[in-house]
């Protein structure tokens, strides 16, 4: 792999931090505009900001691409495709997308701007970018939770660009699969709205007893920071290398780009440079303590303490005086008047405005002196840290006032005594050609000589090009006003720079066909189970069928149907696809792309995991689907669609999908599978409203946070669908056994008599 083959891929949440990212050497940007993207609260680009980020980057060879990643309803169909116009027309490269439906109307409408499946699409194998190589996707996000190990495999048996997050936040749950936000406040992360309930703090419960710290943070990752494997990355045969920050300030995505782009141009030159410095710059502008994550380890390491940017100590605290109101702190590093400190006892932050050394006001302290800073709260004594450094700030703001980015021009200036001079510049493919208003004259005295022409048209100052190759053709007895040689220089940049970013596309106009709601008739209850022996001694005559996990089923029941869950072992689940088993059963149900992938001879049922928000989707798969949990009883009767449609009544729902295991970083600090901690213990997650959030596991050592609250929705009557799925997760026989007659009676119009055993909530359905 050459280093031109190499991307690095920077955030970018405001028009200075795009600045930041494209000065410090990124090869391309990606940012939202004020809709559809998975950062809603980040400044984001409105229509005018965005046309200028795209000039902007484009002038400087740079890429530009836009999240339109959010998941959307039927309502907001014309708006998405507006919006996406507006893209293609201003020359964005590159849509960052997940839902499907979106994705074939890009495809079948502008071929000529490229696709990439976010990570929000959960592809976490070789067969989920099989699945998008050929949709002809022009490149997959994988998920977070991969190993290099896992991604050199697919990046060696593909032929599609991946691109791999390198640096910056983790989510705790697969992105594109967490509910928590959304079932909590209806805040969700797959529209863009996360309030990050992983930032808050939880006690783990085991059995009836709080086991782990009060206010721990047991849901927050650790910062993933990468660069000290950046060998192994590049040799693993990654395209592009991601950097999360899109909510983040210019001085971090500076930083951050900055570090990268040396250590990956250091390895290109067979050079080996210590990374300690880069390391701790990027820990001065954010950091929550850094990780390898789940690229370089098999477990998460995670921020318990300090869910936010905990800075790098600079100190101590001394001595605090009541009456002076004044803190002194013996200083393990350089303070300046500007800086921000905190601390983390107290989740206490505090701006320098007044220093003092010696009872005397200076503006900086050095390694070793004891200061003081003016504080009217009396704090824990404890070790303080600088979250906020004024040093680097300036110096980000001063260096983002010059233009480091310089692309070589050739120039070729011609001109005969008496006509007028042409000057012509070339960048690549790109050529323009000026003509002065003056004319060359024979000189009297002293001619111009091509030394000076030569000096006068090297002063591209603080452009974007700097002179490559010259080529003069000017009579040796001939003189020009100096003046209108430098205008001509200007022109000639000018007119070139608009000839490197004036390259819109032509409008394309979308006719969508209009779509009437189709008629669904409930045809009865259906079953899922996490275990086969929780339907022992159920009676399932009135049941439709029943989605049994993959691994068990072995067609015991006509009415079974194996499910392959979103989490599960490739392996098995590729000796289930060569068992006698598959050829007994003619459906299965299937939540993710790289199970889809290898399913061609059944009929399809698509798990909530795929999520099928809307009409364009439903009808792209044109499979029986799931209705995904976020969505409202409008959205329901809006689809048009002929395949079965299933509405789950009845859920415990998962909240989180993790690798992560929780039980067992609490035992040993990391993940241990197969510790069977899981077992021995019920445990559960209790937040500080005193809600519980019980953590249940699978034979693959995944976590699963269940939502404190049931799903029961007992209004069945007024839905369009097909089937009244009840999906079980560790109910007991008897528990089962009375909720499917309890919805039996709710279907023959009864009210139910179940329900109010439980905590209840009726998600989107509330409203």
């Amino acid at each position: 792999m050459k280093k031109e083959d190499i991307e690095l891929l920077a955030p970018a949440g405001s028009f200075d931090a795009l600045k930041a990212a494209v000065q410090n050497g990124a090869n391309a940007i990606y940012l939202g505009g004020q809709k559809f993207g998975a950062r809603a609260f980040a400044h984001n680009f409105d229509y005018e900001a965005l046309k200028q980020a795209v000039n902007y980057c484009h002038l400087r060879n740079v890429k530009l691409y836009v999240t339109v990643n959010t998941l959307y309803t039927n309502q907001q169909i014309e708006d998405i495709i507006s919006y996406i116009q507006y893209l293609y027309e201003i020359n964005v490269d590159a849509l960052i997308i997940q839902d499907m439906g979106l994705f074939h109307l890009i495809k079948n409408n502008f071929p000529d701007i490229e696709i990439h499946m976010s990570t929000q699409a959960s592809v976490r194998n070789l067969e989920g970018v099989k699945y998008f190589e050929e949709q002809q996707v022009d490149r997959v996000v994988l998920a977070r939770e991969m190993s290099i190990k896992e991604i050199s495999e697919i990046c060696h048996n593909c032929d599609i660009d991946i691109e791999v997050f390198v640096h910056g936040a983790l989510c705790m749950s697969y992105s594109g699969q967490c509910l928590m936000s959304s079932m909590i406040a209806k805040r969700s992360g797959n529209k863009g709205e996360c309030g990050q309930p992983c930032r808050l703090p939880y006690q783990l419960k085991e059995d009836n007893k709080i086991v782990s710290l009060h206010d721990c943070y047991l849901l927050s990752p650790k910062d993933l920071c990468s660069i000290e494997n950046v060998d192994q990355l590049i040799e693993a045969g990654i395209k592009s290398f991601k950097v999360e920050g899109r909510m983040k300030r210019p001085e971090y995505v500076g930083e951050v780009i900055k570090a990268y782009r040396k250590a990956i141009d250091t390895y290109f030159l067979k050079q080996k440079k210590s990374v300690e410095t880069d390391i701790l710059n990027m820990k001065k502008v954010f950091n929550r303590g850094f990780t390898k994550g789940f690229l370089f380890n098999n477990s998460l390491e995670l921020a318990k303490k300090i869910p936010g940017n905990q800075g790098v100590k600079i100190g101590k605290m001394v001595e605090y005086s009541p009456k002076k109101k004044l803190l002194q702190i013996l200083l393990e590093e350089e303070l300046y008047q500007g800086d921000r400190i905190y601390f983390p006892k107290d989740d206490f932050t505090r701006s320098i405005t007044k220093l003092y050394k010696k009872g005397k006001l200076v503006n900086h302290g050095k390694k070793g002196d004891l200061v003081a800073i003016e504080l009217d709260t009396r704090l824990k004594m404890q070790d303080v840290f600088r979250v906020v450094d004024s040093k680097i700030v300036s110096q980000t703001e001063q260096f983002l006032k010059q233009e480091h980015v310089k692309l070589p021009v050739q120039m070729s200036l011609d001109g005969v005594i008496h006509s007028p001079i042409t000057l012509t510049l070339t960048y690549k493919k790109e050529k323009v050609t000026v003509k002065s208003d003056a004319i060359i004259e024979e000189a009297y005295k002293t001619p111009l000589s091509k030394e000076r022409i030569l000096e006068q048209l090297s002063k591209l100052g603080n452009t974007t090009f700097t002179l490559d190759i010259i080529r003069i053709h000017f009579p040796e007895n001939g003189t020009f006003p100096i003046k209108e040689l430098n205008n001509l220089r200007r022109e000639a940049i000018s007119k070139l720079e608009t000839a490197l970013v004036d390259k819109t596309r032509e409008r394309k106009d979308i006719h969508l066909h209009k779509y009437q709601s189709k008629k669904h008739a409930l045809k009865g209850i259906v079953l899922q189970v996490n275990n086969l022996c929780q339907l022992e001694g159920i009676d399932l005559s009135e049941v439709k069928e029943v989605f049994v996990p993959f691994y068990q089923y072995k067609g015991q029941n006509d009415k079974y149907v194996p499910y392959v869950p979103f989490l599960y072992d490739e392996n098995q689940f590729k000796e289930f696809l060569n068992s006698d088993y598959y050829h007994l059963c003619n459906k299965i149900q299937v939540n993710d792309f790289g199970a889809l992938h290898q399913i061609k001879d059944k009929e399809i049922v698509l798990g909530y995991h795929m999520n099928v928000n809307n009409n364009l989707t439903a009808i792209e798969f044109n499979q029986s689907f799931v209705v995904p949990y976020e969505l409202s009883k409008k959205d329901i009767q809006d689809y048009c669609i002929d395949k079965e449609i299933y509405f789950t009544g009845y859920s415990q729902i998962k909240n989180m999908n993790m690798k992560h295991c929780i039980i067992s970083d609490y035992h040993f600090s990391k993940k241990v599978k197969n510790c069977q901690m899981c077992k021995k213990h019920h445990y559960s997650l209790i937040d500080r409203k005193s809600k519980e959030f019980k953590i249940i596991t699978d034979n693959y050592c995944n976590n699963y946070i269940i939502h404190s609250h049931r799903f029961y929705f007992d209004q069945i009557q007024t839905l369009n669908v097909d089937y009244l799925l009840l999906n079980f997760i560790d109910e007991s026989h008897d528990e089962i056994e009375r909720i499917i007659v309890d919805f039996k009676s709710i279907i023959q119009g009864n009210k139910s008599i179940e329900k109010r055993k439980y905590d209840t909530f009726l998600g989107y359905f509330s409203d």
